[in-house]
């Protein structure tokens, strides 16, 4: 359901405190160069990294380009940019270091890529690794809220910003989730007096965790799973979120993009954006480990694109469930 909410000055102020926690965090370099590839940018080079920092810090330059251009035009701006740190949506993250990964493209400034705005897909992190050699640092927030958790400096967990939002991980019968267990993200915002929002429910699935050791007290999510939407539903009624490691058993360069569509219990379209079909050898191997990834046997109709579109927020999902509930 599409929603329209109010904001003041102060839930901006906000965002731009959380952000550069994130940056101090992390131990960024602020005299760097950031490249940020996000939606609705003006494109273009700019004197600092924006507001969050410069009204406080100078830093070095930074610059902006709009995602939905091609993912070969945005590896050659990277290429000419050469940036300290790059920020940008993790499905684009993931697609850009597949193909820097296809073209041999190095960023040999780079020390950092940030992932905003989606659920981090499994492997991004090892895959950003493989074709830059640099950590990959993800951040949680929405629209609505702001931001819910940052990325753990010392681990890949992540802590719910509690000055921000108070944080609720809650399951079915709505009691709190224990540490290990995956439960309903409730939000109450702290600070939008102009439109206050007392326990959303953001539609989205996490991990509660354990507390950390970095003494930062803050409550830990252990991971982001995603939203109901994005889970297979079985013909018994089971769901869980599929883990799509396909692309791993392809040619290298093959498949450029991809996304499954599940229309009814039993069938599932799977989309490609390809340098070239399928073999039917190629196929069969493709068909065999979804099946196996999916945990049953469903019916997998192959669909080459030339493009695949992101949705109206900029947002790409991989596994989308189309199956409306009784």
């Amino acid at each position: 359901m599409p929603v329209r909410f109010l904001t003041t000055e102060m839930t901006a102020f906000y965002w731009q405190v959380f952000t550069l926690r994130d940056h101090l965090w992390h131990r960024r370099d602020f005299s760097g160069k950031l490249a940020a590839i996000r939606l609705k940018v003006k494109e273009g080079e700019w004197p600092g990294w924006g507001p969050s920092v410069d009204t406080v810090i100078r830093s070095g330059p930074s610059a902006t380009l709009d995602i939905n251009r091609d993912v070969d035009e945005q590896l050659r701006w990277l290429g000419k940019q050469n940036p300290t740190y790059l920020l940008t949506f993790a499905t684009n993250l993931e697609a850009l270091a597949r193909r820097a990964l296809d073209l041999g493209v190095r960023l040999p400034a780079l020390r950092e890529a940030r992932a905003i705005s989606e659920m981090l897909p499994p492997g991004v992190r090892a895959l950003v690794r493989k074709a830059w050699g640099v950590p990959l640092v993800d951040i949680y927030s929405s629209q609505e809220v702001g931001y819910i958790a940052l990325q753990c400096p010392e681990h890949e967990h992540y802590h719910a910003q509690s000055e921000n939002a108070v944080v609720e991980l809650l399951r079915d019968d709505g009691t709190p989730c224990a540490p290990g267990e995956t439960g309903r993200v409730v939000l109450t915002t702290l600070h939008n007096f102009a439109m206050p929002l007392l326990r959303y429910e953001i539609g989205d699935y996490a991990e509660a965790g354990e507390p950390c050791a970095c003494g930062r007290g803050l409550p830990v999510i252990r991971r982001v799973m995603g939203r109901v939407r994005n889970m297979v539903r079985l013909p018994d009624g089971a769901r869980h979120w599929p883990s799509l490691g396909m692309l791993s058993a392809m040619p290298e360069g093959l498949i450029r993009q991809f996304q499954c569509v599940q229309r009814t219990l039993e069938h599932i379209e799977v989309r490609l954006v390809a340098a070239r079909a399928l073999s039917a050898e190629e196929e069969t191997r493709l068909r065999a480990g979804m099946r196996e990834k999916l945990g049953h046997p469903f019916d997998l109709a192959i669909v080459y694109c030339e493009k695949l579109e992101r949705g109206n927020g900029g947002k790409f999902e991989e596994f989308r469930c189309e199956i409306a509930d009784a």
